[in-house]
């Protein structure tokens, strides 16, 4: 088969040579339409299932609390003026990893998420997906806050 040919059986399928590629299920929480509709379509194009976007704090707490599978999250921290604390708890009790997403300079200044990667606003397109296979790859480092761009 021709890379050309191959190329075609991935975007058709989401398969390389007839094997499936395993998928996996993002919760994306993000208030910004705009922000939050680019960010689905990287994801998308890098493979993942998106759950949401969930906009408001409701929203995001009725995904988690429910049976859908996630396998990350991606939390923007403040969401129509309410810290996304609880939900980040939440994530971590049912054992989800996540990532911040975040304009501000001071998210968590109790430490309380130490572990988890923050990607300062704007984001640079290729820096979501790369940190959300980072965080399920755990022989990857993740290192320190990404910077914008």
């Amino acid at each position: 088969m021709s890379e050309e040919d191959q190329g075609a059986a991935e975007d058709r399928d989401g398969a390389v040579g007839g094997t499936p590629q395993v998928q996996r299920h993002v919760l994306l929480v993000e208030d910004e339409e705009l922000v939050a509709m680019a960010m689905a379509e990287e994801l998308k194009a890098g493979g993942w299932i998106v759950v949401g976007p969930a906009t408001t704090l409701e929203e995001a707490q009725a995904l988690v609390t429910s049976e859908i599978v996630l396998d990350a999250a991606i939390l923007d921290i403040h969401l129509r003026g309410r810290w996304v604390h609880t939900l980040a708890e939440q994530l971590e009790r049912r054992g989800v990893p996540f990532v911040v997403c975040t304009g501000y300079e001071m998210v968590d200044p109790e430490g309380r998420f130490a572990s988890a990667p923050l990607i300062a606003k704007p984001i640079a397109p290729h820096r979501l997906a790369e940190t959300l296979n980072a965080l399920l790859n755990r022989s990857t480092p993740i290192g320190p806050p990404l910077e914008p761009g």
